[in-house]
């Protein structure tokens, strides 16, 4: 593993990877804007601030120092994605394609551990969902890291050796606005706080598969180590919990009975029963298991919002 470049460092994954890495003997060396203080961290040996969507500013970085990549990097709410499509399509396969590029130019091959989604499954395909399950992207968020997927095939075919990560929704402290737990969290901390009167939701019926981001970012390292090369790997916790399970377990830790008011502007476009997927290849692969129980994520999520 030795010296990893990890994009998207300053992102919620991001943090967490580069301090999952460090702890475990990797040498990391971080991209991401120019924006937050991640450059400071101490789980990072470089930082570069660079545009990944500028090719030119991409050569800026330097792959004779690399060992591996985990590319991060991009926009990953699904909600807004459906609003501007073409923008999530061309800035999540122009991210990927110009760190390849740049490293062929330089001629370097490090690994990549390219990150993708659970989201690209057909979602009326039988559960639990494997990497064999039939792939229908039901976003154009789940299009472009489809778009992301192929790239990686064909950079592997370029000789790269690549790893597709395909990991379920994933929550925990640190993640911004935009994502059901901090979404729900800001508003029921509001309400703790006599700061608004009622909680407006969207679908909390819809159940997904979630896991604890140090759970997931535990899982990217191991496939770093033992992922076999060309293979595409689910990352989720193989269990099911209802938008409204979680609300339950934000209020409870908040200590608050909320009013609840449903948000017609918080319903997706489409929005499947019931995902969950299955571990069972990465597990074999690299012995990786999801071990945070989500009542102790949810709790740690919810007292890192307070402290924000």
């Amino acid at each position: 593993m030795n010296k990893v470049l990890v994009t998207g460092v300053n992102g919620f994954v991001g943090q967490h990877l580069a301090k999952e890495l460090s702890e475990n003997g990797a040498e990391v060396i971080g991209v991401g804007g120019p924006r937050g203080a991640t450059e400071t961290s101490p789980y990072l040996s470089k930082y570069y601030v660079v545009d990944l969507m500028d090719r030119r500013a991409t050569e800026d970085l330097d792959f004779s120092e690399i060992d591996s990549v985990v590319h991060l990097a991009g926009l990953a709410s699904v909600g807004p994605s459906f609003d501007d499509p073409m923008k999530y399509i061309t800035t999540n396969m122009s991210l990927e394609a110009n760190l390849f590029e740049v490293a062929l130019k330089q001629n370097k091959k490090p690994r990549f551990l390219i990150v993708s989604t659970g989201g690209v499954y057909d979602p009326s395909t039988p559960l639990p969902l494997t990497e064999e399950s039939k792939v229908t992207p039901s976003s154009p968020y789940a299009v472009s890291k489809l778009g992301q997927e192929q790239l990686a095939q064909y950079y592997n075919r370029r000789g790269f050796e690549v790893l597709i990560a395909r990991p379920f929704n994933h929550i925990g402290p640190g993640q911004g606005l935009g994502f059901i737990v901090p979404d729900l969290t800001e508003q029921v901390l509001a309400i703790a706080n006599g700061k608004s009167a009622e909680l407006k939701v969207g679908n909390l019926d819809a159940k997904r598969d979630y896991t604890d981001v140090r759970d997931i970012v535990c899982a990217y390292r191991l496939l770093l180590e033992k992922g076999h090369d060309g293979e595409t790997y689910n990352i989720c916790s193989g269990v099911s919990r209802s938008g409204n399970e979680l609300l339950s377990l934000i209020t409870e830790a908040a200590g608050v009975t909320p009013k609840i008011a449903l948000d017609p502007a918080k319903m997706r476009p489409s929005d499947t029963p019931d995902i969950y997927g299955s571990h069972e290849k990465v597990t074999q692969a690299t012995g990786w298991q999801p071990k945070i129980a989500l009542e102790q994520t949810i709790k740690d999520a919810v007292e890192d919002w307070r402290t924000r």
